[in-house]
Formats: C-alpha cells, sequence, structure tokens
C-alpha cells in the first residue's frame, strides 16, 4: 500500500501550484457576487493576509475556527488561511438551524468564526443567548452583510474579510508556522451531518487528505486547465476534497455556481470540464430530457429512444454499432443534450449516495463519462473509484492503490490507510464504536467485491428491514428502481418489524400532471393516481423476490433539508420520514409498532 505524500501540509501544497501557475485562474465567483476572477497569485496573497491576521488575534496552532458560508471565493481561502495560521478548519452547513450551529461551535471549542452574512450571525447570536459560545471573534464575509451587523449589538469584536484579504504585512510569521506544521497535525474537523443521532466531529490531518489526493490522481486525471463548476456544500468533505483541494492543488479553475436553482444557467455561463455532484441532479436531467422528448412524441420521441439505445449497446455495453450512425445520433440527439451541461464536460464525479444504473447508462450512451465512487467523511473521502474509460456501473470502482479494503464476516466493508481518520474529536465511546481491534474502519456499509476488486455497496448496514416474518429486505436496490419510473422522484421502504413491505413515495407533480392531462383528454379517468403510482411500484419491483415487493404505497410530500427529512447531502432520513408518517403508516398496517424503524443493528 503506498502511502507516500509530497508535501506537509495543504497551505505548502497551495502555495507551491500558485508558484507553479500564477496567472492562471483559481477562483471564479458568479457574476451576481461583484468580485472579480482571483488568479493563484492574488488567491495565495489573500490566503497569507488572512491568515496573519488570524495570528494577530492569537489564534494557535491546535485552535480551532469555524467556516459557516455557501461556496464562493472566500471559502479556499477562509480554509486555506486558517490552516496557515496553524488553525483546524470546522465547516458548518449553512442550511443547519441556530441549536446545531450552537452546539458544533461549543463541541468544537471554536475561538472564532467566518460567516457568510447576516442571518449566519443571527444564528450565533441566538445560539449564544441559549448557551454562551467559546467564540473570541467573527469575521463577516460579505460586504453588505458586514455594515448590516455593525449596525447591531455584538457579544463579539466583527471584522471584515475584505479589510483582512487587502492588509498589507509581511509573510515571514506565516511561513514560519506553516514550516511547523507536521503531516500528522489536525487540518479540518468535519461534522458528520448524520441521517440519525448528534453530530460527530471527524479529524482529518494534513496526511489524511493529501494521501487521499494522491490516491485520486492515479484514477482521474485532473488537469490545470481544467475548468470546475462547484455548486455542492464546501461544509461536505466529497466537495471540498474533489471540487477544491484537487483543483486547486493541481492549476485547474474552480467557478462557483449561483445557486442550485440557477445550475442550468451556470452551466452555459461556466461551460465546465469537471463537475462533481450527487446522484440526484443527474436524475432530474435525465427526467427532464425524457420528459421532453415524451412530450415531443412522433419522430423526434422515436429518433431520441433509437440513440439511446444505440449509445447503450456502444458506449455500455460494448457491442459493435455503426460509426457512422452513433456519429448522426451524436449530432443530432446527444450534442443538444451535452450544450446543456455547456457541450464540453469530459468527467461527472458523483458520489455522496448510491448512483442507479439506469442514470449512469443514460449519461455515457451521451458519450458524458460519470465516474461513480464510495467513501466516507472518516476517510478522507474516497475509498474507490471507476475509471472514466470502462466504468462498472452498479458498482463504485476498485479502491484506490493507498487504502486497503476488506469483508468481515458480517458482511460490512472495512478499510485503512493514510487517508483514514484518526478518530472523532472527543468522543471516546464513537471513536471504540468505529474501529475494529486491529484498526480497521468499519465503514457500515455492506458490500460484495468482485475478484478483480470492483466493490458493490449493498446497502447501510443498520438499514435492513427485518420482517416479521424474519425475512430480511435491503431497501437500497429497491428504492432505486423504484425512482426510475418517471412518475416518482423519491421513495423510502419502511415496514421493519411488519408482516410485509411498505414504500412511502414523492410523486414528480410534473410527470403526474402531463398523465393527468392526457387521460382527461382520451375520456379516461384521471383522477386514479393512487392506482397509477401502485401499478409503477409493482412495474420497478418486478424481479425482486414476492416478500420484497411493496404491498402498500404512501404518497408524500416532498422531502427536504428544510423539513429534516434530508441531510445536507440529499440522503433521506429514513426515521424521520418514518417518523412523519407513522400514523398513516399505521393504518396501512392496521396496529401501531414499536419497531418501525430503519435503525436495525446486526
Amino acid at each position: 500500500m503506498n502511502e507516500s505524500v509530497s508535501f506537509a501540509s495543504l497551505p505548502e501544497a497551495f502555495f507551491a501550484t500558485a508558484q507553479k501557475f500564477p496567472q492562471n485562474l483559481a477562483l471564479v465567483d458568479p457574476p451576481s457576487v461583484g468580485t472579480p476572477p482571483l488568479t493563484y497569485s492574488e488567491a495565495r496573497r489573500f490566503v497569507m493576509s488572512a491568515a496573519q491576521c488570524l495570528i494577530d488575534l492569537d489564534v494557535h496552532k491546535g485552535d480551532r475556527v469555524g467556516l459557516i458560508s455557501i461556496g464562493r471565493s472566500w471559502w479556499p481561502i477562509c480554509d486555506l488561511a486558517i490552516m496557515s495560521a496553524g488553525a483546524w478548519t470546522v465547516p458548518i452547513y449553512p442550511s443547519l438551524p441556530a441549536n446545531q450551529v450552537g452546539f458544533i461551535v461549543r463541541h468544537a471549542g471554536l475561538q472564532g468564526m467566518f460567516v457568510e452574512d447576516e442571518r449566519q450571525f443571527e444564528k450565533l447570536v441566538r445560539a449564544h443567548e441559549e448557551e454562551r459560545l467559546p467564540l473570541r471573534f467573527v469575521v463577516v464575509l460579505n460586504d453588505e452583510a458586514f455594515h448590516k451587523v455593525c449596525g447591531t449589538a455584538s457579544p463579539w469584536p466583527v471584522f471584515r474579510y475584505q479589510t483582512w484579504i487587502h492588509s498589507v504585512s509581511g509573510e515571514e510569521a506565516v511561513q514560519a508556522v506553516i514550516n511547523a506544521i507536521t503531516l500528522d497535525d489536525p487540518a479540518t474537523i468535519v461534522y458528520t451531518s448524520g441521517t440519525t443521532g448528534t453530530p460527530k466531529g471527524v479529524m482529518l490531518t494534513h496526511r489524511n487528505i493529501l494521501a487521499n489526493l494522491d490516491g485520486i490522481r492515479t484514477r482521474l486525471e485532473i488537469r490545470s486547465d481544467d475548468i470546475h463548476l462547484s455548486y455542492l456544500p464546501l461544509s461536505h468533505i466529497l466537495e471540498r476534497t474533489c471540487g477544491q483541494f484537487i483543483v486547486l492543488l493541481s492549476g485547474g479553475s474552480v467557478n462557483y455556481a449561483e445557486s442550485i436553482d440557477t445550475i442550468v444557467r451556470d452551466f452555459s455561463r461556466v461551460r465546465p470540464t469537471t463537475f462533481t455532484t450527487v446522484p440526484r441532479l443527474l436524475e432530474k436531467v435525465q427526467e427532464r430530457v425524457e420528459a421532453q422528448m415524451r412530450q415531443a412524441g412522433g419522430m423526434k420521441q422515436r429518433l431520441f429512444e433509437k440513440a439511446i439505445s444505440t449509445g447503450v449497446r456502444s458506449r455500455v455495453e460494448g457491442q459493435s454499432v455503426s460509426a457512422m450512425g452513433l456519429a448522426l445520433y451524436d449530432k443530432l440527439v446527444f450534442d443538444k443534450i451535452k450544450r446543456v451541461m455547456g457541450g464540453r464536460l469530459r468527467m461527472i464525479v458523483s458520489g455522496g449516495a448510491p448512483l442507479a444504473p439506469h442514470v449512469g447508462r443514460f449519461f455515457m450512451a451521451l458519450g458524458m463519462p460519470i465516474v461513480e465512487g464510495y467513501g466516507m467523511t472518516e476517510s478522507s473521502p474516497v475509498i474507490s473509484v471507476n475509471l472514466p474509460s470502462h466504468p462498472r456501473l452498479g458498482t463504485v470502482g476498485q479502491r484506490l492503490p493507498n487504502v486497503d479494503v476488506r469483508i468481515a464476516e458480517d458482511g460490512e466493508l472495512l478499510v485503512r490507510g493514510a487517508s483514514i481518520s484518526p478518530g472523532y474529536y472527543l468522543n471516546d465511546e464513537a471513536n471504540k464504536q468505529a474501529f475494529t481491534e486491529d484498526g480497521w474502519l468499519k465503514t457500515g456499509d455492506m458490500a460484495e467485491i468482485s475478484e478483480d476488486g470492483f466493490i458493490r455497496i449493498t446497502d447501510r448496514k443498520k438499514h435492513l428491514l427485518v420482517l416479521s416474518t424474519g425475512k430480511k429486505v435491503t431497501p437500497a436496490p429497491i428504492e432505486n428502481d423504484i425512482i426510475q419510473s418517471p412518475f416518482i422522484d423519491q421513495a423510502c421502504l419502511v415496514g421493519n418489524g411488519r408482516k410485509f413491505v411498505s414504500v412511502i413515495i414523492v410523486p414528480n407533480d410534473e410527470a403526474v400532471a402531463a398523465w393527468q392531462s392526457q387521460q382527461a383528454e382520451s375520456g379516461e379517468d384521471s383522477a386514479q393516481i393512487y392506482n397509477l403510482l401502485q401499478a409503477e411500484v409493482a412495474r420497478t419491483t418486478a424481479s425482486y423476490a414476492k416478500f420484497e415487493h411493496p404491498k402498500a404505497v404512501i404518497i408524500a410530500e416532498p422531502f427536504t433539508i428544510e423539513n429534516d427529512m434530508l441531510t445536507p447531502t440529499l440522503k433521506v432520513k429514513a426515521n424521520k420520514v418514518v417518523e412523519v408518517y407513522q400514523e398513516r403508516i399505521d393504518v396501512v398496517y392496521g396496529t401501531p409498532s414499536q419497531n418501525d424503524t430503519r435503525a436495525v443493528h446486526q
């Protein structure tokens, strides 16, 4: 297992890149922010200035400083500045409510905070009113928000980000701190969003993240001319590693999306070559394209279906097809779809949740390689990844060369290597539960490994449903197949401790409305939406064992971060969904159950 790491710290690695590519564009905000693009030389200067300001405020090696903001150029500058001052960056999801923000600030013992705007600042104030926070200072990133905050009574000194990055001072003090950082010093504490329970602070060292970057580079080519579109929260280690550090340590350009709601415009504006995403966005792109083709009907729909079929045979299954025919489909069909995503994507990195095979087939048929990987916060995060040239759909690829994997007796995937966290911050009990006696990290995922090393994740270990009959049901693959239906957006299987499986589904309102319209035009009954959805569930799960077929369907409102049924990384909080819909679940089964949950520990 190769554990070589080229630099002693992340700041040292970044400054080496800045020296090599001083005039390359490093960070580009959306036009609405009003800040000019930053070259590597400018970004380096801003990092140095902000780090010096932290040192001037008596931030020392080992202190913790928080950062709560959406993705903008100030995010990596503050991240690297905190590390350059010898402190540990503690990112906080901007979607978290005040009480959860307060928990992290107190648990991590944060000395200071970088906050995006007055809304995030107010969360700190509310949390401070409930229970005193250990903060000594706050830096406001948005200039307009800074002036608003200054007009209020603050429990802490408040500083202006723009003043910090433009301050002029020598670099000797900062460089001395950087020189003293070792590979095994913590760089960050990342609090897991988690689908259940209290967040845990995962400590990641400079070695952990740098080793992970080295491992990723053996599988994926990241170039100095790459243009990366960043839209995922940088509080999530997936985007921070794969959409920030690996780009900025390769000389490429990080371009920030305005928001998830403007992502189509952002694709056209940025025209990225690389893009990190969770599967849900890709599913929505596929659903929208297919819906448009169904609506067009006739020759256009038939041409689309024939093109996809040919693309799948050639680019997914490796069958021989007419090169001229495929080129024609590229020109008439695929190029138009690819232009929606900027027209020059050479690699889409998908992680954070399982990628449904039908989504992978669709994008591969278009000639847009999807690189599905797998990992967790505790592994910095990548454990395995598919190759863009020949991904194996339905798997998460092969392990990185500097990561070891094995399957435990109960089927759980275990990992170890230079990128694995030393443990959770101030949480001995969690550390005991997370590692085996001989030092392997328990991923909590059930997995299979093929003879040639491809890993297939079957489900979360604690998400197994155990029916009252004794049968065990693995929800993830069934849920993934159910949402292949164009009429269903989200699905959550329930039935633990019950005699049969049911499913809570969120309909695709647009597709259902179109179906109702067609039914009305043909004189059919358009009110039987439940029957439609039940039929779709039956169709998509027909290949499963009889005891795995959902016998009942419960129609729900969308699972969102705001209603606490999705984590900030867009994973469904199954236990929360069950809690919200418990009464309707009880009606389905006729009697209440104390065991109707997904948290079954084997």
